[in-house]
């Protein structure tokens, strides 16, 4: 277990790599998101290297380990997706949402049945087992955004008819995955699921646009400083830890509760200041933590190397291809353009944490598949398909957007 003293060490290490990388990247007219996310593939393999050789001490200095994957950095990393979702609801007006809501769900559901049967239909023909088949499905269907977000950003395309339509999208697609996890699970019943996503956004979104304004009235009247400040950082926080807790993923939470307050006039004052906390502090430790876990993975077992290959090059191929073609035909289907349906195809490539917790799920789970070998090959190949989209995802979106 980390220290107070290592823990500060690491964030250290990893805010000066992740600005570094970044701005070299941005100097190469990159994304700095890439740069980031190398910084954490460096600082992960300095640590493994330290552990791995018991190098303690250096001149005398104590060296603690490395971990940029330890559960203490992990925590700040979490906190930082939170932030990115946050920021990304802050950005994204109502009227914009709702004027694609059609898009949005044609996407998400395109966006979930094509990788989702592609991803079946190759591991079947691959010789896995139908379970195991299943799994590699489930892997693909939710969308990260916090990849697409940043570059969206970057390049002042968020708030665009493209930007909402992929934002709505994966926010359909991740309470998709995450009903689809629960039933293969047997953890829950379908409909239990579903009532608690419906109670959920009906209290947090109906309720909240009805009560938002009040509560943050209350940081205006009290006169201290950045009040107003806390009390939006407190409903943050509290939407995303209760979107948690009632088995929806914490980043949608985040998400509700940047459009709510973004709704509010009054919050325009404060933007400046989560966006430095965000990216200043919080954001960048995410794309670090992302890079470090490449060395999760075991490569050592050089018997094995083949099937862990032949699983990142299907997670690889078909994640990719699925999402375009999926969401692709929805984005037309919604009376989008071509270009358009390849923005948001390209978009929804991420594959971020859902993706991460069917595959830890269902390496200890025998009941999905049955060699632990395997089900550790599908873990390394499930971080090893979160890098590379990644690191794809910003090259092609620039690409997408070039003549906008």
């Amino acid at each position: 277990m980390l220290t107070s003293l290592d823990v500060i060490l690491l964030i250290a290490l990893a805010l000066v790599f992740a600005r570094l990388l970044g701005f070299i990247f941005d100097r190469c007219k990159q994304p700095a998101v890439i740069g980031e996310i190398v910084a954490g593939i460096l600082l992960g393999g300095i640590g493994v290297f330290f552990l791995s050789n018991e190098l303690v001490t250096v001149f005398d200095i104590h060296i603690p380990a490395l971990n940029f994957t330890s559960p203490e950095f992990h925590l700040f990393a979490e906190i930082g997706i939170l932030f990115l979702l946050f920021i990304s609801g802050l950005e994204t007006s109502f009227s914009q949402l709702k004027k694609t809501e059609k898009s949005s769900t044609y996407v998400a559901i395109g966006g979930v049945l094509v990788p989702l049967f592609l991803g079946f239909l190759v591991g079947f023909l691959a010789g896995f087992s139908i379970s195991e088949s299943i799994v590699i499905g489930l892997i693909l269907v939710a969308t990260s955004v916090g990849v697409t977000v940043r570059s969206l950003l970057d390049i002042n395309a968020l708030d665009s008819d493209v930007g909402s339509t992929i934002l709505g999208s994966a926010v359909i697609d991740d309470v998709i995955g995450i009903i689809l996890l629960a039933i293969v699970l047997g953890i829950d019943s379908p409909v239990s699921i579903v009532i608690k996503i419906g109670l959920f956004f009906f209290i947090f979104l109906y309720i909240g646009l009805k009560i938002i304004g009040k509560v943050l009235d209350l940081g205006e009247k009290i006169h201290l400083p950045k009040a107003f400040l806390s009390i939006a950082l407190a409903i943050f926080l509290i939407y995303s830890f209760f979107a948690y807790t009632t088995g929806i993923a914490g980043i949608i939470g985040a998400f509700v509760a940047g459009l709510l307050i973004g709704h509010n006039l009054k919050t325009r004052k404060i933007v400046d200041d989560i966006q430095a906390i965000g990216y200043g502090f919080f954001v960048p430790l995410f794309f670090v933590w992302v890079g470090a876990r490449l060395w999760e993975g075991d490569f050592s077992n050089l018997s094995a190397f083949n099937t862990l290959l032949l699983l990142s090059l299907i997670l690889i191929g078909i994640g990719i291809i699925g999402k375009i073609l999926g969401c692709g035909i929805g984005a037309k289907l919604a009376g989008m353009t071509n270009k358009e349906s390849l923005q948001i195809g390209i978009g929804m490539i991420p594959r971020m944490e859902l993706a991460l917790i069917i595959a830890s799920t269902a390496a200890t789970n025998q009941n999905l598949v049955a060699n632990p070998i395997l089900g550790h090959q599908m873990l390394t190949a499930t971080i090893i398909l979160t890098i590379v989209t990644a690191i794809l995802t910003p090259i092609l979106i620039k690409a997408a957007f070039k003549h906008n």
